[in-house]
């Protein structure tokens, strides 16, 4: 799940061995430029993040905060495929020069990779009608039928609470949002990200995010001691949002409004995952 880390700890000690070691050279801005070319590992199975369209186009948040992030910087975008196991593998070999690729900044990556301030977040939320009255905590889950992923943050969130509602688990969050769209629950424990495909099977304004249970923030990822190139996506990254470019791409694949007032900086506490109702 989102707040769960990926990486075993032999994976670690192997990724922060060839990292210090110098396996790949440090990245500079003036580098990419010289190329022409930005290479991108990025997640091309994860809707919405990065997928192909119906005419085979690789499109998604993910792809287009990178090709955004090329025109930048006056190049061309060219993406390898990586998926959550080998990712950051592929960046510190110098497979790619940075990674797009859904990647939450906790902890244990924090001392294996660079973040660049957070681009994008995940919300692990409570999912309804948007004819359900509204709700600021717990307490108002009382007596509601509540769809979960089993061992998820929101499965173990709302049974911790002991909220008084009826807890069903399913074996992942399509199946959990199924059960919503069919009425068998109230409320659909999912990623925020789902609203968007909800909305284009049920109709547009009908489920709203009705709790955030958690929240997690997603970086740009870069080899470690690459500063001047993190500063650079960092300055990026904050004219974008003063523009508001970065929150319609999120209002576009996310189908919510992207909240300005994001950490940063992809580095120390401030950018970790946070839980928003306790």
């Amino acid at each position: 799940m989102l707040f769960q880390p990926i990486l075993r700890r032999t994976a670690l000690t192997l990724f922060v061995g060839l990292a210090l070691s110098g396996f790949a050279q440090a990245q500079k801005v003036a580098d990419i430029k010289k190329a022409g070319v930005l290479k991108v590992g990025a997640q091309v199975a994860q809707v919405p993040w990065g997928f192909s369209d119906k005419g085979g186009k690789l499109t998604g948040y993910d792809i287009e905060f990178a090709e955004m992030l090329a025109k930048d910087l006056g190049v061309k975008p060219e993406f390898t495929p990586v998926t959550v196991a080998n990712r950051t593998a592929a960046l510190l070999t110098g497979q790619v020069d940075v990674l797009a690729a859904v990647v939450t900044i906790l902890p244990d990556r924090q001392k294996v990779v660079l973040f660049s301030r957070p681009y994008s977040y995940l919300e692990t939320v409570l999912i309804g009608k948007v004819s359900l009255p509204p709700m600021k905590g717990y307490g108002d889950l009382k007596g509601l039928r509540i769809g979960v992923p089993r061992g998820s943050v929101q499965d173990s969130s709302v049974t911790q609470a002991k909220t008084g509602a009826t807890i069903q688990r399913f074996d992942d969050d399509a199946a959990a949002v199924q059960a919503l769209l069919s009425g068998q629950v109230d409320l659909a424990g999912a990623a925020n990200s789902q609203l968007g495909p909800i909305a284009q099977v049920a109709g547009a304004g009908k489920y709203e995010v009705k709790l955030v249970v958690a929240r997690g923030f997603q970086g740009a990822t870069v080899r470690p001691g690459e500063r001047e190139w993190v500063g650079y996506i960092n300055d990026f990254i904050g004219r974008k949002i003063a523009s508001g470019e970065l929150g319609a791409l999120y209002k576009k694949w996310i189908g919510q409004e992207m909240d300005k007032a994001l950490p940063a900086s992809g580095e120390g506490e401030g950018a970790l995952p946070l839980v928003v109702t306790k």
